[in-house]
């Protein structure tokens, strides 16, 4: 009785681990198909554009009203 509980238990859990693989496959192609693609000459029209972001750390200001 014991073993066939823990049988069980082992089941669901690969079970669920595969559907949880298969899931994120899935999701990982979808991500990839809705990535736009760039060139690579709009890709340097990008990068002259904006450049690299300065890096600078923005300074916060809280007031009491």
């Amino acid at each position: 009785m014991v073993v066939a509980t823990e049988l069980k238990t082992e089941i669901r859990k690969l079970a669920r681990e595969s559907v949880r693989e298969a899931l994120e496959h899935e999701m990982l192609k979808l991500r990839t198909s809705l990535v736009p693609y760039v060139s690579h000459k709009e890709q340097k029209n990008i990068e002259k554009l904006y450049k690299k972001p300065s890096g600078r750390a923005v300074r916060t200001v809280r007031m009491r009203v």
